[in-house]
């Protein structure tokens, strides 16, 4: 295995560990001991340490790297960024999506509603629910930014399924999305995003803001 292969084999395993929580904020991530659980030198370690730090998840430390806290300003900025973008590149997409796209999403709701699914089930759905539109959008810089601000934000909303929990207005919310992406209307699609995203964004806050904890902006840095 390449090193460069083994650096996105260990920086995937780690973000959806980061994702959903099993690396919790503050969490001091060794180069030594990751190398070792993923039976690679310290090379593709500190090159997906390098990406995710990019990507805002973790904060690099001279042989280590610490897992990026929670915040209320960090929250609100990214919502704010998706709530900018993603219905603009999402209504782009619309005309591009057929029916295989509708097929898949539809049972890509189906699975996010089932009984028995997982958080990490859900937010991967859901990631592809959405991705099957905006990635028609024919705007690799815009769908770019909005798979990153995803990525980002998926931790936010792993508290909302797996803590707060109160999901249905989810579902209904991608019901709606979904018969507005079959009726072929991208500014009732533009529109059902960006409820959805605000909706999300403020059952997160009330729930950080009775949070101790998550107020002070510097948490996102980790101690």
């Amino acid at each position: 295995m390449s090193e460069e292969s083994a650096g996105t084999r260990v920086a995937s395993g780690l973000r959806e560990r980061l994702r959903t929580g099993a690396l919790p904020p503050g969490t001091v991530l060794s180069q030594s001991e990751i190398a070792a659980e993923y039976g690679v030198s310290r090379i593709p370690v500190r090159d997906a340490l390098h990406v995710l730090a990019g990507e805002g998840l973790v904060v690099l430390r001279v042989s280590s790297a610490v897992v990026a806290g929670l915040s209320i300003s960090e929250l609100q900025e990214l919502y704010e960024l998706r709530e900018a973008v993603e219905p603009v590149v999402t209504a782009l997409a619309v005309p591009n999506v057929g029916r295989a796209e509708i097929t898949q999403m539809a049972a890509l709701a189906a699975v996010m509603e089932a009984d028995g699914t997982t958080a990490e089930q859900w937010l991967e759905a859901n990631a592809r629910f959405h991705a099957l539109v905006y990635s028609k959008a024919d705007r690799p810089r815009m769908i770019a930014l909005t798979e990153q601000l995803r990525r980002l934000t998926d931790r936010y909303l792993y508290l909302h399924l797996d803590v707060i929990g109160d999901v249905e207005h989810l579902h209904e919310e991608h019901r709606l999305i979904l018969a507005a992406v079959r009726r072929g209307d991208p500014r009732e699609v533009a529109e059902r995003t960006r409820v959805h995203l605000a909706t999300s964004h403020e059952f997160i806050l009330r729930h950080l803001l009775s949070t101790t904890g998550y107020g002070d902006s510097s948490a996102a840095a980790g101690p």
